[in-house]
């Protein structure tokens, strides 16, 4: 754990960018959120976000077809958790059959409804080779 930007604890998760693997990011999500005493309904939201915001971030990397990571940071912010993620550039080499690089989409409109239900606010950023996202869920009780 370290400190993150607001001054609140920041846990980070490095794993393989798969959908095999996003049960960990799930998991690792709904265990920090308990600890940090989010309800069981505010939990179960932010695993089917984080969820979703993983998928968002690992389609282009698997269209390639080469191994890539997703690193994943779980923020407590004042009273509500942030979860930033991305998953690192491609190699140079990787291109697709037109000689190009595949590039990172943005969020989906069904990802973005879906965010839109479960957090408090979501977001996206894409440069010319990578995708990053970030969704914010507030705490309804306060922690002792």
């Amino acid at each position: 754990m370290s400190e993150g930007k607001g001054g609140g604890e920041t846990v980070e998760l490095l794993l393989p960018a798969t959908p095999e693997r996003l049960a960990l990011a799930r998991t690792t999500g709904a265990a920090i959120a308990s600890r940090w005493r989010f309800t069981y309904d505010e939990i179960a939201d932010l695993r089917l976000a984080i969820d979703e915001l993983c998928l968002t971030l690992i389609r282009p990397a698997q269209q390639e077809g080469e191994p890539r990571r997703l690193t994943l940071a779980y923020t407590l912010d004042g009273s509500s958790m942030v979860v930033r993620g991305q998953v690192d550039k491609p190699n140079p080499a990787a291109v697709n059959g037109d000689g190009q690089a595949p590039q990172p989409t943005s969020v989906s409109d069904l990802s973005e409804r879906i965010l839109d239900a479960l957090v408090d606010e979501h977001g996206s950023e894409r440069t010319d080779s990578q995708l990053s996202a970030w969704l914010r869920k507030g705490r309804s009780v306060a922690a002792p």
